[in-house]
């Protein structure tokens, strides 16, 4: 529910933005400002709102006025905007100045660590001898003449918050992390140094050992034969490797490649590639495959083609080049149809221009070999009274007139131009193919029968709205957080009212304006909790479940 609740504002406040197509939002006249704005430019503009009033429609009245006490004795209202606001004093903050500063020029609210600064509009604690926090009461970790950082390092006071420097590669907030090695040492035993050349002291390994001690061996050395006869020890850098010869691969070189230079693993279609580290098989004939196995589909002397087509051996695989329309991995899938034959009917020709021949059909004909009739044909009365066969495109189509439509030009037309189906309210347009009625009046509907919600001069929007004449179908704008049809639903909620409680706002966007609720709460007026709604949710229905089955003992 409290994810419903959002989703349902969002739909309410879609539905209320488009009224026709003319934007809600627009102002319909000097009366769409409620006395508190004018319309420059009636069903395009908004209103222009006077006095700090604000809103499309001017309802939303401003928290101050020039002449009030609204911001109280510390601040003064600020007109010298559209909107008019509350501007504070003495640090004080909030929309009506209420919020009291954190501390005040000549008070002690800072304590012996820090001072009130007042030299921007919001005032706060500047803390001194490394205290920090709101008003200075957190103590720094370490003082300048404290202890606290121990006997390997002292306390850096040069910035506002007071940190350890830690010496001899200790580290930590108080310097008590002892380092992995010290200068003087054996933690990195033979196969490294301790670097103490950083804040941190760290082992430096030689040998090709690694590991925060060197105590990881390396895979091989430099005199060992670790890789084997088919590869050396690469110890040009820390941590030592194999690196490997004769295609050989793998961390110690014993994985064999697929081909020898000398070798006939590639068969008698390839030949061993050696030019790289890995060997690979170079294939020839059209064969293919890690080590060439893999015959081609037809070969240059061969048949496998048949006698619609030939072997194209122009590249590394060998492929059918078909002709005569056929089609196929050995040209072996017949067309359609052939040049000298009668697949296309009296009403077609075979294509045989591109490599795939098919039926190029006339007379309206379609289908793969022509055999689908048209609807219509240039003499006939397939199209009747109302229309005419149109050849202009491959496909023969009934073009209709007089308002008629369909495939045959069977379905009459709502109006026609001399009618009155449309009533005292409509005319009939036949500017289109398809003549239709063009409403007046606010009424809409087929046949322009359906009567507007309002009118222009009527008062069916009540004393909360007015009848929006601005697009083709009529429709109450409402105003002041009213909504409904005919605006006489009220609003749940006003502007800066306390209607939502604590855990809501109110939505001055939606038609009527109704609480926004935050996560957890709903409801009209969001007092309603929803926390852990889908638990509570589960445990009623199994309950249900077990009341039903007689499972449940109350």
């Amino acid at each position: 529910m409290a994810n419903v609740l959002p989703l349902l504002v969002t739909a309410l406040v879609l539905g209320a933005t488009l009224i026709q197509g003319v934007a809600a939002g627009v102002c319909l006249s000097n009366d769409s400002c409620n006395g508190h704005g004018t319309c420059g430019t009636a069903c395009s503009t908004t209103c222009t709102c006077t006095d700090g009033y604000s809103g499309d429609d001017c309802t939303i009245p401003p928290i101050c006025t020039g002449g009030g006490s609204e911001c109280g004795s510390h601040g003064s209202c600020d007109n010298s905007t559209s909107t008019y606001v509350c501007s504070c004093t003495g640090g004080y903050a909030g929309d009506l100045c209420k919020t009291a500063p954190i501390c005040t020029g000549g008070g002690n609210e800072c304590g012996s660590h820090g001072s009130c600064d007042n030299s921007t509009s919001t005032y706060f604690c500047s803390c001194t001898d490394g205290y920090r926090g709101s008003t200075c009461k957190t103590a720094p970790i370490c003082t300048g003449g404290g202890s606290e950082c121990g006997s390997h390092g002292s306390c850096d006071n040069t910035r506002s918050i007071y940190v350890c420097s830690c010496t001899g590669g200790y580290s930590g907030d108080l310097c008590n992390t002892v380092p992995i090695c010290t200068g003087g040492g054996s933690e990195c035993g033979s196969h490294g140094s301790c670097d103490n050349t950083r804040s941190i002291y760290v082992c430096s390994c030689t040998g090709g050992y690694s590991g925060d001690l060197c105590n990881t061996v390396p895979i091989c050395t430099g005199g060992g034969s670790e890789c084997g006869s088919h590869g050396s020890c690469d110890n040009t850098r820390s941590i030592y490797v194999c690196s490997c010869t004769g295609g050989y691969s793998g961390d110690l070189c014993n994985t064999a490649p697929i081909c020898t230079g000398g070798g006939n693993e590639c068969g008698s279609h390839g030949s061993c590639d050696n030019s790289t580290n890995t060997y690979v098989c170079s294939c020839t004939n059209g064969y293919r495959g890690d080590t060439c196995t893999t015959a081609p589909i037809c070969t240059g002397g061969g048949n496998e083609c048949g006698s619609h087509g030939s072997c194209d051996n122009s590249t590394n695989k060998y492929v059918c080049s078909c002709t005569d329309g056929y089609r196929g991995d050995t040209c072996t899938t017949a067309p359609i149809c052939t040049s000298a034959g009668s697949e296309c009917g009296s009403h077609g020709f075979c294509d045989t221009a591109t490599g795939t021949y098919f039926c190029s059909c006339t007379g309206g004909y379609k289908g793969d070999t022509c055999t689908t009739a048209p609807l219509c044909t240039v003499g006939g009365s397939e199209c009747g009274s109302h229309g005419s066969c149109d050849n202009s495109t491959s496909t023969y189509v009934c073009s209709c007139t007089d308002g008629y439509s369909g495939d045959l030009c069977k379905t009459a037309p709502i109006c026609t131009g001399g009618g009155s189906e449309c009533g005292s309210h409509g005319s009939c347009d036949n500017s289109t193919s398809t003549y239709v009625c063009s409403c007046t009046g606010g009424y809409s509907g087929d046949l322009c029968n359906t009567a507007p919600v309002c009118t222009s001069g009527g008062s069916q929007c009540g004393s909360n709205g007015e009848c929006n004449t601005c697009g083709t179908k009529y429709s109450c704008q409402c105003y002041g957080g009213y909504g409904g049809e005919t605006c006489q639903t009220s609003p749940k909620c006003s502007v800066r009212g306390s209607e939502c409680g604590s855990h809501g706002t109110c939505n001055t966007t939606a038609s009527p304006y109704i609480c926004g609720c935050s996560d957890d709460y709903t409801g009209d007026t969001c007092t309603v909790e929803t926390r852990s709604g889908a638990n509570h949710v589960i445990f009623c229905m199994t309950s249900l479940l077990l009341l039903v089955g007689g499972s449940l003992t109350l």
